[in-house]
């Protein structure tokens, strides 16, 4: 490991100094895109339900026509419900996809462009001026192949989302790059890093817990920009020593000289 935990994070403080309330609307609007919440949906005990409306044993015949009166009266309101509610989950998600997770994209950009200069705002829209097409794609195969992953065992999930963590910082900068290239990269630059980006992640529970205990203003006005400086900070030091980029480090003095 070439990278220093302390070191990265004590820089990325230094920055919040310099430019706080910039990096406080970024770290917002990055949580609001990218931390959609999973929905779930509970199912009444179908074999209680039945039972209820054997009611032809229970009610008598005239209590089992009643039921059966409600039952068709409701099935087409339920019908319409279940049908807007599919439809209100398929349009999440085409949000989620082609407008989201660009802006996503797009504040990882300004934060890692954070580490040399004052960013512009207009930076947060990058990948919808910029290979959109490519950049969706290449997320959307990102979050696939997590899911998947998660899905067939958990802690092989887990390994995977830190092997594909550099994959949306690749698109921030390289939009162009092809989405096999980018997966490759990302293995490579976490390869031998995983458990200490793991570490890295560990180090903000504690704020992660004061966050929650103050209803998330404490992620809003602090951890939040602190916690994402700190990782583009993390994927320019990785950066630094793959082969294939030929990087130098940006002097972070250099973030307000005029």
């Amino acid at each position: 490991m070439v990278w220093n935990r302390i070191e990265l994070k004590e820089d990325s403080k230094s920055l919040i100094r310099l430019n706080y309330w910039p990096f406080v609307l970024v770290a917002f609007i990055h949580a609001v895109v990218s931390g959609g919440s999973a929905g779930k949906s509970g199912t009444a005990n179908a074999a209680r339900d039945w039972e209820w409306m054997d009611a032809e044993g229970y009610y008598g015949a005239d209590g089992y026509e009643v039921v059966e009166r409600i039952v068709g009266f409701v099935n087409p309101f339920l019908g319409f419900a279940l049908a807007t509610v599919l439809g209100m989950w398929i349009l999440m998600i085409a949000l989620n996809i082609f407008v989201m997770h660009p802006i996503e994209v797009g504040c990882k950009r300004y934060m890692v462009m954070a580490r040399s200069v004052k960013p512009e705002f207009q930076e947060m829209a990058f990948a919808f001026k910029n290979c959109y097409g490519n950049v969706v794609k290449t997320i959307f195969l990102k979050n696939l192949f997590t899911a998947l992953w998660t899905l067939l065992f958990v802690i092989p999930g887990v390994v995977k989302s830190y092997e594909y963590r550099m994959i949306p910082y690749l698109m921030a900068e390289y939009p162009d790059m092809a989405s096999d290239e980018a997966f490759r990269i990302s293995r490579e630059m976490m390869m031998g890093n995983k458990w200490e980006a793991f570490v890295l992640d560990l180090s903000f529970f504690g704020w992660n817990i004061l966050s929650a205990l103050t209803l998330g203003l404490t992620g809003i006005f602090y951890s939040g920009p602190y916690q994402m400086l700190t990782n583009a900070a993390l994927y320019l030091a990785l950066k630094k020593t793959h082969p294939g980029f030929g990087y130098e480090q940006p002097d972070d003095n250099y973030y307000f000289q005029k």
